[in-house]
């Protein structure tokens, strides 16, 4: 799971001050500008003249696109990831109907559900598609109760045993499990989503390059898991060529995290980036928990969501230029891939710094909070659009955003350990706190927070708008395989 980067707002805004008090001067010194403006043509001749191949040539679009399978020609899908841990008896049947308790708190039929599976578990054992490793929730059952929700899954493959999958020819048991699940996919035969080893840029799975054993959120000597982005790409082609052969019904998604944390500034995306072939949609989790540990009455800049969606750890906030990835830029708009938001939500019920009481208010406020039109919670963030009344957003979804066609909402409570930056640069450590992502969640385990109904209404308004979908679009077509 993510954990983004805060721009500050006195940045942004100092930013924009010095743009005005230039234009102001310009205005002034007419002469002077058009002077400007000759020796910045001259300049750019000569440095045109010596400019070094494009370093994103391979990134833009030698063709027009077609639509991705199931791509909707305009909207973005509404999707949930709930909590599954409880369910037990008659799983389809429970699940069918704590979707629809789900699509009932939003008003709106969710066009798409996400689980989890373990591909193979921590043992190294695979399951099939229609008995899960671990005797959890299987493919099937899962992919069952969607349709009885109509509503299309999405299942997150989770490689626990990444280098099995290096071992790739017929007969090994990577190789014989993946064929296997594929084909009960492809038997199955309707509409899936299919993410496998998402998350692969952060520093927190096996099939991660390293992971932050010394949390101090540095590449240290050590830290290293041995598997490579050339070993990552290597490993999602292979479990991608089987769903490209056997269930023609599956769309691939490939989805690393919005940023990036510890060791050096890097490009966060494109050394993962298995292929186009590979790659129907492409997506991105998304997650704000306040960073910078913000206080009490603390607004949350309404411009994050969109910041992640086009920067990343690298960024400098105290330059105007982007120095990271520009996810949106790349993979949205050169590659003209949709863009599914696979998991995101926002909470500081972890914050064991503050009150009970603090916990709950400044949750709520960083989930639906309006203070103006610049500062906002993250629901509004997320899913604002043009057309809504009474309100205005810094870059609505739906004007700004076109290519991001799904928002999967995060709706789980859990324990986790969430890392902060204090004042001083140095890190903080929540261990094994409670970060309750849910709509409603609460600062306390197993309680309910007075502001649920708060935010539910929100959530409602604000997925009322017609541009979001309820039902997944037959429609577009998978890439081709390379030969």
């Amino acid at each position: 799971m993510s954990r983004p980067f805060r721009l500050p707002v006195a940045a942004a805004r100092a930013t924009w001050s010095a743009t005005l008090g230039a234009a102001s001067f310009m205005k002034r010194h007419p002469l002077l500008g058009a002077a400007l403006v000759c020796v910045g043509l001259l300049s750019a001749c000569v440095s045109g003249a010596a400019q070094q191949p494009d370093p994103f040539a391979a990134d833009k679009p030698s063709a027009p696109a077609k639509p991705a399978l199931y791509e909707p020609a305009r909207g973005a899908y509404l999707g949930a990831a709930l909590d599954t841990s409880q369910i037990s008896g008659d799983a389809q049947t429970a699940l069918t109907k704590q979707m629809g308790a789900f699509d009932d708190l939003a008003q709106r039929r969710q066009a798409l559900f996400l689980h989890y599976l373990q591909f193979p578990n921590l043992q190294g054992e695979f399951g099939t598609w229609e008995r899960d490793a671990n005797g959890w929730i299987s493919a099937q059952t899962f992919a069952n109760a969607c349709q009885s929700a109509s509503a299309t899954p999405v299942i997150t493959l989770e490689p626990f045993a990444p280098r099995a999958f290096l071992d790739w020819k017929p007969g090994s048991k990577s190789y014989e499990a993946t064929k296997a699940f594929a084909q009960g996919a492809g038997h199955w035969g309707h509409p899936v989503f299919i993410r496998f080893a998402h998350e692969m840029n952060g520093s927190w799975y096996p099939w991660s390059e390293w992971n932050d054993l010394n949390k101090n959120m540095r590449r240290d000597p050590g830290e290293e898991t041995g598997f490579s982005a050339a070993d990552y790409v290597r490993m999602y082609r292979n479990v991608a060529g089987m769903f490209r052969k056997y269930a023609p019904n599956a769309a691939l998604i490939w989805c690393p995290n919005s940023g990036l944390l510890g060791g050096d500034k890097r490009d966060v995306f494109r050394p993962y980036y298995p292929g186009d072939d590979v790659v129907d949609w492409v997506g991105l989790d998304i997650y704000e928990r306040g960073w910078t540990l913000p206080q009490p009455g603390a607004h949350l800049w309404g411009g994050q969501f969109a910041h992640n969606l086009t920067h990343d750890m690298a960024d400098d906030p105290k330059t105007p230029e982007n120095e990271s990835a520009n996810f949106y830029l790349l993979y949205g708009q050169w590659k003209r891939k949709p863009i599914m938001i696979c998991e995101t939500s926002a909470t500081l019920s972890f914050r064991s710094d503050l009150t009970p009481v603090q916990r709950d208010q400044m949750s709520r406020d960083w989930r639906i909070g309006y203070w103006n039109s610049n500062e906002y919670g993250w629901l509004p963030a997320v899913y604002g659009t043009s057309d809504l009344p009474g309100m205005k957003f810094l870059e609505p979804i739906d004007r700004d955003f076109p290519m991001v066609k799904a928002i999967v909402w995060f709706q789980i409570g859990k324990r986790e350990f969430i890392p902060a930056q204090r004042p001083d640069g140095s890190y903080a450590w929540f261990e094994n706190e409670w970060a309750d992502y849910r709509i409603g969640g609460s600062a306390a385990e197993n309680e309910v927070s007075p502001f649920r109904q708060q935010e539910i209404d929100v959530y409602r308004s604000l997925t009322r708008s017609p541009y979001f979908l309820s039902e997944v679009e037959k429609g577009g077509v998978r890439t081709a395989l390379a030969k």
